[in-house]
């Protein structure tokens, strides 16, 4: 390989470094993540997206759950263990029975994911 075809192969590869920094950059201010100064990195960068978007996936869940607990309140007052519930299934279910509970309440947890995600998943532009 002569110079001239190194450099063009070097200048190639630098401008697609530009590209996905440039990309990394559109990616940081779709999810709202502040750039620390002196992360430029790209690995730096992918990283910090990466955590980014795991606490956003966490909050999400933590609003989902509490969205949905906060509407069963409401019809069924306090006749709710809510430490009970807490604690996940009640126990002496099998699997499959717990199976055949999901499938019978999949329609109305749909029903409900499309009248409260508005409230629980961030707002995308």
């Amino acid at each position: 390989m002569d110079l001239t075809e190194a450099r063009g192969l070097l200048q190639a590869e630098s401008n697609e470094l530009d590209i996905l920094k440039v990309a990394l950059s559109v990616v940081y201010d779709d999810l709202l993540v502040l750039q620390v100064k002196g992360t430029s990195s790209l690995m730096a960068c992918a990283v910090d997206i990466m955590t980014w978007v795991c606490r956003l996936e966490k909050e999400a869940l933590r609003l989902g759950i509490t969205q949905a607990i906060t509407i069963a309140h409401t019809h069924y007052d306090d006749n709710i263990d809510f430490e009970a519930m807490s604690l996940g299934f009640m126990p002496g279910y099998e699997p499959s029975e717990l199976d055949d509970i999901e499938a019978t309440v999949t329609p109305f947890v749909k029903t409900l994911v499309s009248k409260i995600k508005d409230m629980v998943l961030p707002e995308r532009e």
